[in-house]
């Protein structure tokens, strides 16, 4: 917000469904928007849409930061908003200009039947992408065992910026993690960004849902599994783990039938609860989960009472990894990186983290997956988690040299705060881990010079 103007910036998420469109053709007003709003009011000043047909999952994953820049020789106040692609929008507060030009990318027409992508996507030309945006045959891992299968796996698929998902493998880098995620970034009074982002790469394709033939020979159960579960947990109810969405096979010897219906309707993790369905449909359901269903009172009910898939849905939320679950791409695997939003160029760009494992053989700092922010203080040092290798971090935000770190109990998944008390300044991590390959935690741990 800024306060002195009374203008609200609102970031807004993608379009439903995430990755077919054929039901919201057209730009999909107001998605994936920066909104300028009259706090007063509510009354709409500007917007700039940063995806016009979402199907990738480029939702815009934090707020934007607001900061003062100099352009062409003028003082500017500014508003700049990180993107899950890897991308810096940059606008002046007030009007909505973009202070550095943007281009637009051709889009490549869709395969799927319905499917009708924009012509052209907007990118910025500045700020520098503070990821890499493509992953080939060149770019996989040193360290993975089955290295060669992987290489054949990306030459055969295809990659690129607004690459859409078909009927075959498409690598998109950086994934559905991000690039720039819900941690967000920080910036100082010189007009300096700091973000730090994810660098894994996502292998998807499409996959044909059962039609509504198919589905009336299915019972209630299994249909409304078919029509609500199998987007994240596949056909076989097998899951992508790494990513978090957990295996359903055998669930019902793990969960009594009244724990899994209690678990679908309020939801866990990253699940939502399903609010709208029936007891009865929850009930059918838990049963189909845990393979008691009971068929013959269930048969009755028709696809147009448990709903109809739409035509397609995401092959999974495979992150592209080799067989020892690290990433195929190339390090580093995790960054960050310090942008200089009067130029638009990287200050300075750095691996974040590391596979402790790979760093006891010896191999270099490869960096890690991370999760939350940085927040920088006024003495010029940046503090952040975030990383999968639970260690807090401090830099120094002119050459993004590593002043200090420690071990955390779990790692801290979040943004530090900082704050200062009886003339002392604290630093507080949450470590809540609960990530794949992470461990949970429940701690606050604050530290402050002696």
């Amino acid at each position: 917000i800024d306060r002195a103007r009374g203008i609200l910036y609102v970031p807004t998420g993608s379009a439903a469904p995430d990755f077919w469109g054929g039901h919201r053709l057209g730009s999909n007003l107001f998605a994936n928007c920066l909104l300028a709003l009259d706090v007063r009011t509510g009354k709409r000043l500007w917007h700039y849409q940063i995806v016009r047909h979402d199907v990738w999952d480029r939702d815009l994953p934090a707020p934007p930061n607001l900061v003062t820049i100099r352009r062409n020789g003028r003082t500017v106040d500014a508003v700049a908003q990180i993107t899950k692609s890897g991308h810096v929008f940059v606008f002046d507060r007030v009007t909505g200009e973009s202070l550095f030009p943007i281009r637009e990318v051709p889009v490549p027409k869709s395969e799927l039947k319905g499917e009708e992508l924009a012509a052209t996507e907007p990118l910025p030309v500045l700020p520098e992408p503070f990821t890499r945006q493509a992953v080939t045959a060149a770019d996989i891992s040193p360290y993975a065992p089955n290295r060669e299968e992987l290489v054949n796996e990306a030459r055969q698929s295809r990659t690129g910026a607004f690459q859409p998902f078909g009927k075959t493998h498409t690598l998109i880098m950086p994934g559905f993690g991000g690039g720039g995620e819900w941690g967000g970034a920080a910036v100082d009074p010189a007009g300096t960004l700091y973000i730090n982002a994810n660098e894994v790469a996502y292998l998807e394709f499409m996959v044909e849902n059962p039609t509504e033939a198919e589905l009336a020979a299915m019972s209630r159960g299994r249909r409304l599994y078919a029509v609500n579960c199998i987007g994240c947990h596949g056909a076989e109810r097998k899951g992508t783990p790494a990513a978090g969405f957990p295996s359903l096979v055998e669930i019902g010897a793990r969960r009594t039938r009244a724990e899994i219906v209690r678990q679908i309707a309020t939801g866990k993790g990253m699940m939502p609860g399903f609010t709208q369905l029936s007891a009865q449909d929850l009930d059918s359901l838990a049963g189909y989960l845990s393979g008691d269903e009971k068929t013959a009172a269930d048969s009755v009910s028709t696809p147009a009472e448990t709903g109809v898939p739409q035509p397609y849905r995401i092959s999974g939320y495979g992150r592209f990894i080799d067989r020892d679950g690290r990433p195929a791409s190339a390090p580093p695997w995790g960054t960050l990186t310090a942008i200089d939003l009067n130029t638009g160029l990287h200050r300075w760009h750095i691996a974040l983290g590391e596979d402790r494992e790979l760093a006891a053989k010896g191999f270099p700092q490869t960096g890690a997956e991370n999760w939350g922010g940085p927040v920088v203080t006024a003495g010029g040092v940046l503090f952040i988690a975030a990383t999968k290798d639970a260690r807090f971090h401090a830099f120094d935000v002119k050459t993004g040299q590593k002043l200090w770190e420690a071990d955390l109990p779990a790692a801290g998944f979040a943004t530090p705060c900082t704050y200062e008390a009886n003339g002392k300044q604290y630093v507080v991590i949450a470590c809540g881990g609960n990530r794949p390959g992470a461990p949970a935690g429940d701690s606050y741990v604050a530290f402050a010079l002696p």
